[in-house]
């Protein structure tokens, strides 16, 4: 962990990966905090309370309890503040825009905990890193389009990848990794496949008449 906020992220998905590694894996949410140690219950709203003196606890609404990216959001929180990581966030800064970094990391870090790193490794063993892999990750892990193309593309902080969804001619979706689209979030593009060079790694995939995925790396 370097604590530089430069490196927020990076250094948040190498932590996750090393709790999950501990968890050997595992990806049902109550499970993962049974693991942990957190106590789930049930209340008005949800939250968490790291610091709890009887231990960490976790609050969700009743229809959120269960195998849900509500509880391992609350997860993520927890696991935030236990990498010393939530600290550094407000430290730098301030309280109003830190805690929005915090919520934005602890949404990020959904994708990892619902699509664990074997699941990763099979999809891109057998279709490498391409739009087939996150329809993969889709298929095998239950998780919408946006969240496992995400997980795919910033897998590796150090590698170089990206991925677009575009809806009919709009980008609806971007990730991007060391890697820059030639395209940006909402623009109109017509025929995307002529704004990369000829040696760029991309593929495509039709998911439904009006979406198309797109996957690309160096």
């Amino acid at each position: 962990m370097t604590y530089d906020t430069a490196h927020l992220a990076s250094d948040y998905i190498y932590y996750l990966k090393a709790v999950q590694k501990e968890l050997r894996h595992e990806a049902h949410a109550l499970r993962v905090a049974r693991e942990l140690d957190i106590r789930v219950r049930i209340g008005f709203s949800n939250r968490c309370t790291p610091e709890h003196p009887d231990g960490p606890l976790m609050v969700v609404q009743p229809w959120h309890y269960g195998n849900t990216d509500v509880v391992r959001h609350e997860e993520a929180h927890i696991l935030l503040w236990w990498s010393g990581l939530e600290d550094e966030i407000i430290a730098e800064f301030g309280e109003e825009l830190g805690w929005r970094v915090v919520e934005n990391l602890c949404q990020f870090a959904v994708g990892f905990l619902r699509i664990t790193q074997p699941m990763v490794d099979q999809a891109v063993d057998r279709y490498g890193v391409s739009a087939r892999a996150v329809k993969h990750l889709k298929k095998v892990s239950g998780a919408d389009t946006q969240t496992a193309l995400r997980r795919l593309v910033y897998d590796d902080p150090r590698s170089c990848r990206a991925g677009f969804l575009l809806s009919g001619r709009y980008v609806a979706e971007v990730a991007q990794c060391n890697w820059s689209l030639p395209f940006s979030w909402l623009e109109a593009v017509d025929k995307p496949a002529r704004r990369f060079p000829p040696d760029a790694n991309v593929s495509f995939l039709k998911l439904t008449p009006s979406q198309t995925l797109g996957v690309c790396w160096g």
